[in-house]
C-alpha cells in the first residue's frame, strides 16, 4: 500500500487500485477495495490518513448524510481515497446519493441485488455489486430487467466459476417465479419507476413537489424492509392484492424486534426476560470410521450435482440469449479416473 501521502511527494498509489463501477453505491466500492487489500474500512483510513470517526459512519449520502463540520474531512476523504486509486474525484462524488436518510434502508440491510445483473457480470468476468438504486427503501426491482431483486447473502460468494454460475442462474428463474406468480401492476411499477427516478436524479426534480408524496412516505414507515421476505412482500403490496400486504405488515410489526424510524435508524432490540433451561449431559462423541461404499456413493452424489449444475447454467444460458459457459470450467477428466490412473495395474 502507499506511505505516508503529501501533495508534496511523488505519488504512490495503493497496491490493487480498484475503481468504482458505474452507479456502483459508495460502500459497494470501498467494500471491494478492502476485500482485495484485506484490511478494514478503518485500517484503510488509517493508513490514507483520513479521519478515522469516517469510518464508523453512514457515508451512502457523501457530505448530505454528515454534520457540517465534517464536510472538510469528507472532501479530504473523497481526495485520498481518488488519488489512491487513481481516478478523479467526480468518479467517487458519483458514488453518493443526494436523498433523505429516511428513503434509504439502513446500512446493515443493504443486502439486495439483481441475480441477472450478478450473473451477466459474473459471466463477463467482473465484480459482484450493489448498486445505488437498490439501496432505497422503495427499491425491490432491477430497473435494468424488470426483475425482483435477491438477498445478497444467500448468495456463495466465497465460490468461483460453474458453482456460482449455476447458483445464479437459480437465483434468477426464483425472482422470475416471484414475478410470474404475483403480478405486480403496470400502474404500481410505474409509480415505483417514477419515485426511484426522482430519488437517484433529484436535480432533475428541482422546483417540483416530489412524485407520489403519499406512496414515498408508505414505504419509508412500511415494516417490510425488516422482514425476512422483505422482496415478496413489496411485490404483494405492488400487485392486485396489495390488502393482503397490509396485513402482513400489521402482523409482522407487533413481532419485530427493529423498527424503522424516520431518521433512516432503527430502535434498539428490546431483551425479553431470560428462560431457565433445564442442563442436560452432553451427546457421546461418535467414532467416525472410513466406509469405503459410503465415499463411493457421496462422490456419485457430487458428481450428478455437478452435472445438474452443468445442465441449468447451459439451459439457463439458452433461455436468456447469452452465451454458453466455458467448457475449460467442465472437465472432462475426473478425480476418481485421475486417481485409478495412479494405481498401480489399472494404468
Amino acid at each position: 500500500m502507499a506511505a505516508k501521502w503529501s501533495p508534496n511527494l511523488e505519488p504512490e498509489t495503493l497496491a490493487f487500485p480498484i475503481k468504482p463501477r458505474r452507479d456502483e453505491a459508495f460502500d459497494s466500492w470501498l467494500s471491494r477495495l478492502t476485500a482485495a487489500h484485506r484490511v478494514s474500512r478503518a485500517q484503510l483510513f488509517r493508513h490514507l490518513e483520513i479521519a478515522p470517526g469516517l469510518s464508523r459512519l453512514d457515508l451512502a449520502r457523501g457530505k448530505g448524510g454528515l454534520d457540517p463540520a465534517l464536510h472538510a474531512a469528507c472532501d479530504a476523504m473523497v481526495e485520498r481515497l481518488a488519488w489512491a486509486v487513481e481516478i478523479d474525484p467526480e468518479q467517487i462524488n458519483a458514488t453518493f446519493l443526494a436523498c433523505e436518510a429516511e428513503a434509504l434502508l439502513p446500512s446493515a440491510h443493504r443486502h439486495y441485488v439483481c441475480a441477472l445483473c450478478c450473473y451477466e457480470a459474473h459471466l463477463a468476468g467482473g465484480p459482484i455489486i450493489v448498486r445505488r438504486e437498490w439501496i432505497f427503501r422503495a427499491t425491490w426491482l432491477c430497473s435494468l430487467h424488470g426483475l425482483p431483486l435477491t438477498d445478497m447473502r444467500s448468495l456463495p460468494l466465497e465460490d468461483t466459476g460453474r458453482q456460482l454460475q449455476a447458483f445464479l442462474a437459480h437465483a434468477v428463474m426464483r425472482s422470475r417465479r416471484i414475478q410470474w406468480k404475483i403480478k405486480p401492476t403496470s400502474a404500481a411499477l410505474a409509480r415505483n419507476k417514477t419515485v426511484i427516478d426522482c430519488l437517484m436524479r433529484p436535480s432533475d426534480w428541482v422546483g417540483l413537489a416530489p412524485p407520489y408524496q403519499r406512496y414515498q412516505e408508505q414505504f419509508v414507515a412500511n415494516q417490510y424492509h425488516f422482514a425476512r421476505e422483505r422482496i415478496g412482500m413489496l411485490a404483494l403490496a405492488h400487485s392486485p392484492r396489495t390488502k393482503a400486504a397490509h396485513r402482513f405488515e400489521r402482523m409482522i410489526a407487533t413481532r419485530l424486534a427493529e423498527r424503522p424510524l424516520t431518521e433512516g435508524r432503527i430502535e434498539t432490540p428490546v431483551r425479553g426476560a431470560l428462560r431457565l433451561r433445564t442442563c442436560k449431559l452432553p451427546k457421546p462423541r461418535s467414532k467416525w470410521t472410513c466406509d469405503i461404499f459410503a465415499l463411493i456413493a457421496t462422490y456419485g452424489t457430487v458428481r450428478q450435482r455437478q452435472e445438474k449444475e452443468r445442465e441449468l447454467a447451459a439451459e439457463f444460458a439458452r433461455y436468456e440469449g447469452l452465451p454458453l459457459p466455458p467448457t475449460a470450467a467442465w472437465p472432462s477428466r475426473s478425480l476418481l479416473d485421475a486417481a485409478n490412473l495412479a494405481v498401480p495395474g489399472l494404468a
